[in-house]
């Protein structure tokens, strides 16, 4: 088998977090009476930080009220966030078939490592992934592979053998800076056409595809 180490993104890749993502930009942005772009508008930022969202909604660079939505989103996201985030259907399967297979299996997110751990522990799978690299563990975000990097060296494994999925043109440019594979599954916003613009083995509709077509 090529890879012994396979990445994953999480939001949109392994699981649908879209409704508290939602909830919560909607929350502080109406806390603190800024106007609420459309469902679209939000969901598309899904990979960015919500520091760089906040931005790209304001439409300019305020350091003190996105700093003040940003807490207030992660007050929120302390309610709402591991609830209603709900894995795909086969995310949970597919780890267990790849682990089974003497794969390691970790975890690359903007969100922060204790949220993804959270939504594993409650459907009482933390033991599928061996570990978990969130925005609060690097100093530099992707696409930047900082992330990427720090958890291939975790694995003590070669690029070669590594391959990194996700559902975003981030996770795509991530992958590229890595110097890794990359597999792109289409759960997300970026679509087969722009992810045909960035290196990739695969372009797979889901996981369950991504299982048959590259292993």
């Amino acid at each position: 088998m090529k890879y012994s180490v396979c990445i994953f993104d999480f939001d949109l890749t392994l699981a649908d977090s879209i409704a508290p993502i939602l909830d919560c930009f909607k929350f502080a942005l109406n806390a603190h009476g800024v106007k609420v772009p459309s469902d679209e508008a939000i969901v598309k930022t899904i990979g960015l930080t919500i520091e760089d969202a906040f931005e790209g909604f304001l439409g300019e660079k305020n350091d003190e009220l996105i700093l003040k939505l940003s807490n207030t989103y992660r007050k929120r996201a302390d309610e709402v966030m591991t609830p209603l985030t709900t894995f795909f259907d086969d995310s949970l399967g597919v780890l267990q078939l790849l682990k089974n297979a003497g794969i390691k299996i970790g975890i690359v997110s903007t969100k922060r490592a204790y949220r993804i751990r959270e939504a594993f522990e409650k459907e009482n799978n933390l033991s599928a992934v061996d570990k978990i690299t969130g925005i609060d563990e690097v100093s530099a975000c992707k696409p930047d592979p900082e992330g990427l990097n720090k958890t291939i060296e975790y694995f003590n494994a070669d690029k070669e053998r590594t391959l990194y999925i996700g559902d975003s043109y981030i996770d795509a440019i991530t992958a590229k800076r890595a110097g890794v594979d990359f597999c792109a599954v289409l759960t997300g916003t970026t679509t087969k056409e722009e992810f045909l613009n960035y290196p990739n083995v695969a372009i797979c509709s889901n996981l369950t595809q991504m299982l048959k077509q590259v292993f």
